[in-house]
Order: C-alpha cells, then structure tokens, then sequence
C-alpha cells in the first residue's frame, strides 16, 4: 500500500489488546503508509510503532481532548494527507475514544475506512465457551453498590449472554452485588488476554463472590455472564 492509496482517508485501526504479535498484517501496512497517526496515548503507540520499525508523527486525541484536536486530523485530512487513529488497545470507540472523532471526520465529507483488529468484547466472549448468537455489551459497570445491583437487573437478561468490563480495585465487590442479583448466574472472568499470564476464573455469582476476596486481583478484567 503506498501514500497515495490513502491520500485524504481516514483509518479507524484495532490495535493489539496486549500481544504486539496480534497485530494485522494490514495495521502495519496503513501505519507505514499514514502520514500521520492520532492516539489516545503517545507512549502505548509508540511501543506499538517502534516494535514494527516504524517512525511517524503522532497526536494525542484522547477523551478530554477529543473535541478541541478534532481540528488537527481535518486540517490534515484537507491538504491531502492520510490519517490513522488508534486507542491504547482494541478497536476504538469500544469503551474508548474515537466516536467523536470519527463523526466529525464523516461529517466534514472525507473518507473513514476501518482496519479491524483484536477486541476484548469478542475475545472474552469466545473464551468463555457461553452462547454468542446473542449477547450484549455494558460497558464498565458502576462505581457505587446501589447503582450496580439496578445496572445488572437492567443489563443481565435470561438467554442473552453479556459483556463487561471491571476494575481490579472493584472486581470483587461487583460480582459480590451480580450475587445478590443472580446467584446462579455462570460467570467466566478474563484476565491478560493475549499475555503470558493470561487466566479465566469461572463459576456461578455466589462461588466467585466468596473466591475473589481470597484471589490476587491485579489488571483490568472482562467478565462474561450468561444466566441460562
């Protein structure tokens, strides 16, 4: 792919969720051919980039950022240039930033083209073995106690497995309140996908609520509930 294959586009890229190996053999050729690369976080890309040889200007767009560099990729995109934007990990807009940025670069008449990649979602939901013809995904789930047990009596829906994610500081706690809300609920928690200590801890709501208190809870983890 050269330069001019990407003159005034704009790439949504997924990134490696945490193996650089994941990433695609089309995400190294756009990164390669980009002119420049807008990011979440400059220093996760750059690892990325450097792992792959590349060198590139980047520019941090990152959720409280995001609406006043918005004007950086439309300048760009406007004297020809190909941009790419990625997040930390993942596709982006998946619990990420990115929607904003992709909206306004659709609505200012240039073309958006996505690069799939690797995403926790669908990782997580494949590993725990549930039914995915049909599932859901929430998001992070809430911070506080009282919040937590309505969002699961919202989200949880007997036959439709879902998807969320967690906080190692509030893991335990919030499977604690999916007990109270479905104790018989099969849970498989996802921890460092795609790294060396990657690990799946399963079992219902009520078991896994008195096993994590015990349990070494370090990251950031995926957890998969279906309630058959």
């Amino acid at each position: 792919m050269s330069q001019d294959d990407l003159r005034g586009v704009f790439y949504v890229c997924g990134t490696p969720i945490g193996n650089l190996k994941d990433a695609t053999f089309r995400l190294i050729e756009t990164l390669a051919a980009a002119d420049l690369v807008a990011c979440e976080d400059t220093r996760r890309t750059l690892k990325l980039l450097s792992h792959y040889g590349l060198k590139k200007p980047v520019v941090s767009i990152y959720k409280h950022v995001e609406r006043g560099r918005v004007e950086v990729v439309l300048d760009a995109l406007s004297r020809g240039k190909s941009v790419v934007y990625v997040s930390d990990a993942g596709m982006p807009s998946v619990s990420d930033p990115g929607a904003r940025l992709v909206e306004a670069v659709r609505e200012a008449g240039f073309d958006v083209r996505v690069v799939p990649g690797p995403s926790a979602v669908t990782s997580a939901l494949s590993l725990s073995g549930f039914p995915g013809d049909k599932f859901v995904f929430g998001g992070f789930i809430p911070r506080k106690s009282s919040q937590r047990q309505s969002f699961f009596q919202e989200w949880v829906r007997p036959g439709i497995t879902t998807v969320f994610f967690e906080s190692p500081h509030r893991l335990a706690k919030s499977i604690s309140d999916l007990a109270l809300v479905f104790p018989d609920a099969e849970v498989c928690l996802c921890h460092e996908m795609t790294k060396v200590h990657e690990s799946v801890l399963a079992g219902t709501a009520a078991q896994l609520a008195e096993r994590l208190p015990n349990e070494k809870v370090l990251g950031e983890w995926v957890a998969v509930v279906r309630v058959p």
